[in-house]
């Protein structure tokens, strides 16, 4: 896996035949840098390091690949470290400088129509992208994901995944076949309002309750609503109230 550029690397770019020049490039990928070939018009670009005829124009200024390293430690990706299963994760923005290195052994991989997921053993999770990259995003998107695919095998799921799936079930409950009679479109109307409003008021409650019983634990950890609170990311009001149970 190749986490740090080397003198190598660069050396195979610099053999690049100038008519090709703009378009070759060492690209941060999901097993780390590689030689590829730069594409103008995707986002992925930001994971560039250099392209051929940029290093063509250093080398004929007279630097030395050795320079070029040592004038680039932010080349060096963070985690970097040789192992079975570590793969590069982008940042936010699609940049180089933001990657850093996942361990994918042992993650949980959850795959559907469009959707490949994994859910790492710290509890990242791990979107691939469509140019095969792969992304971090929250847990609200990926429960969205795993809620919107039409099978997912659910063991071994985290339990806000689980519970999207157990979320699609109940949608699935309520479903009134397209030829329905008056009488079935009636009581499917009034059951999705009566479910909703289960939903608003007896199961937001209780969801809530959990909520702030896994808080409770916590503070009891940290010995310190401070900790707890920016490890939460709330507010002290909002921390105070579900630790009250309101």
């Amino acid at each position: 896996m190749r986490l740090t550029l080397t003198s190598s690397d660069l050396e195979s770019l610099a053999r690049t035949p100038v008519e090709r020049a703009a378009a070759t490039c060492l690209r941060l990928g999901r097993r780390g840098w590689a030689l590829g070939r730069r594409v103008p018009d995707r986002r992925l670009d930001g994971l560039v390091a250099i392209d051929a005829e940029a290093l063509h124009e250093r080398l004929a200024a007279g630097d030395t690949f050795t320079t070029l390293l040592d004038a680039a430690g932010s080349w060096r990706v963070d985690g970097a470290a040789a192992g079975r299963g570590l793969q590069v994760v982008v940042g936010p923005q699609y940049s180089w400088r933001q990657a850093r290195v996942v361990d994918l052994d042992g993650a949980v991989r959850v795959a559907g129509p469009g959707v490949e997921l994994f859910v790492t053993r710290c509890g990242r999770y791990l979107s691939v992208d469509g140019g095969g990259e792969l992304e971090e995003i929250s847990e609200l998107a990926a429960a969205r994901l795993v809620y919107r695919l039409p099978h997912v095998r659910e063991d071994g799921l985290p339990p806000v995944l689980l519970a999207a799936r157990h979320a699609r079930r109940l949608v699935a409950a309520l479903a009134v076949p397209g030829g329905a009679g008056t009488d079935q479109a009636l009581a499917g109307a009034r059951a999705a309002a009566t479910v909703t409003e289960l939903l608003r008021g007896t199961v937001a409650g209780d969801v809530r309750a959990q909520r702030g019983i896994a808080a409770q634990l916590l503070v009891d950890h940290h010995g310190s609503q401070a900790r707890a609170r920016a490890e939460l990311g709330v507010a002290r009001s909002t921390l105070c109230e579900l630790l009250s149970g309101r």
